[in-house]
């Protein structure tokens, strides 16, 4: 009914990038029971939440008939006067006592809602934070799989739109639409037993206004559809842009770029001003039908109470507006609040899917552990694939103590899919990979992980100094000194890099550091492992974004630190494997060939057409 219903509205188009209309739960009962069920360690605390909501409603309800008593006390006080009857004779005794009825009524009414709210705000809180807990925990324990089919912006939605979602709309609008029932029941009873003519007056104005307000609405969806498209062009075209500054100046397309974006924004703004102009044109309608109740009902209210009819007096018909005015709010917000409640609900069905996803299968048998790992690796027929048709099928060979084993293919021949099975981050379907003659199932993961050090292909930097990214292996008990860092990075030839940066090892960086180039941050990666000194070495194209200088420098480490532990090398340049104990060569998820670099040269198959390929003069 007042601006602040207009923002609302307004929320409500705009929330999460589309309208609330069209965000709905595709099992809303299951959501629901999911929620009751997380909120059952709290359930005195909500269902005195609603208790104080209940007795504030009804406290609320019942100050009209007390408005109206003080009204009559005026009224009758001031009849013989206006009539020349008499003189005044209010009685200002019970007028008084009416009037700290209702200031305590309101008060009574401001305290009982500061106790609901603040109950609520902490209930959902708990709520949030809980999910928040158990999302974290769900996060570290699903396969590798789930985010190999999930998109990153789509988890990252999960876990901070949707659970904030939850917490701004459940605070707040499942208390409202509570109240909202309780006072338009109440209401819609009090005013019939005040009259029911009056009533049925009101109710028609208040649903004549729903019915207009429902057709705006209806027609204001396809503006709203055209204005998010638009929206979505618009964000794809800046986000595209920016991240193509360096090519757009290059080629001089910057005239091209102004004008596409240019068009981008005067789409939008067209399909704007449709949508916001519909939005704006309810509230006045809905304003245009209560004047018209209001009217009506103090004209046929006024004739009834002049001439004595169905005992109604001026303070019942003032109370009876006030109720009107009570039921109207409700009503006029209605949209709003099922809409935020229907939005929730969708948001935590989205959490809670992710909730309920599969974790990865605890299979450790005897959850064993080696005392001592002497580093003997098999893979023992083993059989693998993504989807229901084998990658692998029957793969087997032998890795003894200390022996350098290098991995090459063609792209998605399964060299990485091969380590990620050693590590378990995916379950073999058949054989067996085993270390030192121990099934890795029978290891536990976290135990079995700590035996190898990794450096990906794609060098990952979080959040912290340089010198916590180089020490991240190592913590607790096993903390690494500073003097071990700068070691590790001097081993992988990046101390005199780390040095002149702005705070040295102390430098702040992130995943997105601009001023360090891939093969640096690379370098970062390797000083890492080199640091965790691990029983195992798994290394994927771990010097594909290094120079060939720096290439060679990093080798010369590297063969210092794979002295004595078994070693799995990716590569693609075939240059930095020529020393390898084990060459295995692989070609759609199978070992086609293996053996020592001058075995595989005289063999002449894939490995040797590999390598002509690349040094062939």
């Amino acid at each position: 009914m007042n601006s602040d219903n207009e923002n609302k509205t307004i929320d409500v188009m705009d929330f999460g990038g589309s309208g609330m209309s069209t965000d709905k739960a595709k099992n809303a009962r299951k959501t629901f029971s999911h929620l009751i069920k997380t909120l059952a360690p709290q359930k005195w605390r909500v269902i005195f939440a609603f208790l104080f909501a209940t007795v504030g409603v009804v406290i609320n309800l019942w100050a009209p008939r007390t408005f109206a008593d003080a009204i009559n006390v005026i009224w009758e006080g001031m009849l013989p006067a206006a009539l020349s009857f008499g003189p005044i004779s209010i009685d200002f005794v019970h007028l008084l006592e009416l009037v700290l009825i209702l200031v305590g009524m309101y008060l009574t009414v401001a305290l009982f809602t500061y106790f609901q709210e603040y109950l609520m705000a902490d209930v959902v809180q708990k709520l949030v934070l809980n999910l928040r807990e158990r999302l974290a925990r769900k996060m570290e324990r699903v396969p590798l799989t789930f985010y190999d089919t999930h998109k990153k912006g789509e988890i990252q939605s999960r876990i901070t739109n949707d659970l904030e979602r939850v917490n701004e709309i459940m605070k707040d609008s499942i208390m409202r639409l509570f109240t909202s029932f309780m006072t338009i029941t109440g209401a819609l009873i009090l005013m019939f037993r005040i009259s029911w003519i009056l009533s049925l007056i009101a109710l028609g104005s208040i649903f004549l206004g729903i019915i207009v307000v429902t057709v705006v609405s209806i027609k204001s969806n396809g503006f709203f559809a055209a204005r998010q498209k638009s929206l979505g062009i618009f964000n794809a075209r800046i986000e595209e842009y920016y991240s193509g500054q360096v090519e757009i100046k290059t080629f001089n397309l910057e005239t091209e770029v102004s004008k596409n974006t240019h068009e981008s924004i005067e789409e939008l703004y067209k399909d704007d001003r449709k949508a916001q102009f519909l939005m704006y044109v309810i509230m006045p309608i809905i304003r245009l039908f209560n004047q018209i109740g209001y009217v009506s009902i103090i004209g046929v209210g006024m004739g009834f109470a002049i001439s004595g009819r169905f005992d109604l007096n001026i303070g019942l018909l003032l109370s009876f507006i006030q109720y009107v005015q009570m039921a109207q709010e409700p009503f006029a917000e209605a949209a709003f609040v099922i809409n935020s409640v229907q939005s929730a609900l969708a948001s935590a069905e989205r959490v809670f899917e992710f909730l309920d996803e599969e974790e990865e299968i605890r299979t450790e048998r005897i959850a064993q552990s080696l005392e001592k790992p002497k580093g003997n690796i098999s893979f023992e027929n083993v059989q693998f694939g993504y989807g229901e048709d084998l990658l692998m099928d029957g793969v087997s060979f032998d890795v003894k103590a200390g022996q350098r084993v290098a991995i090459v293919g063609p792209t998605g021949a399964g060299k990485t899919t091969m380590v990620n099975l050693l590590m378990r981050f995916y379950e073999v379907r058949g054989g067996a990979i085993t270390i030192d003659g121990v099934d890795t199932r029978d290891f536990n993961r976290d135990y079995l992980r700590s035996l190898f050090g990794m450096v990906l292909q794609d060098s990952w930097i979080y959040d912290g100094t340089i010198s916590e990214n180089i020490a991240y292996g190592r913590h607790g008990a096993n903390e690494a000194t500073q003097q071990e860092i700068i070691k590790a990075a001097k081993m992988a030839r990046a101390d005199h890099i780390i040095r002149t940066m702005p705070q040295g090892y102390d430098t702040v960086m992130n995943d997105e550091t601009a001023n360090l180039s891939h093969g640096e941050k690379q370098l970062i990666c390797i000083a890492r492992a080199i640091l965790a000194n691990p029983h195992f070495l798994l290394l994927d194209e771990a010097t594909s974004s290094v120079d060939t200088r720096t290439e060679v420098h990093i080798q010369k480490a590297m063969e210092a630190l794979m002295k004595g532990r078994t070693s799995f090398v990716i590569a693609h340049r075939l240059s930095t494997i020529k020393n390898a104990d084990m060459i295995l060569v692989m070609d759609k998820g199978n070992i086609v060939e293996a053996g020592t670099h001058e075995e595989l040269l005289q063999h002449g198959g894939m490995y040797s057409d590999i390598y002509n390929s690349q040094f062939a003069r």
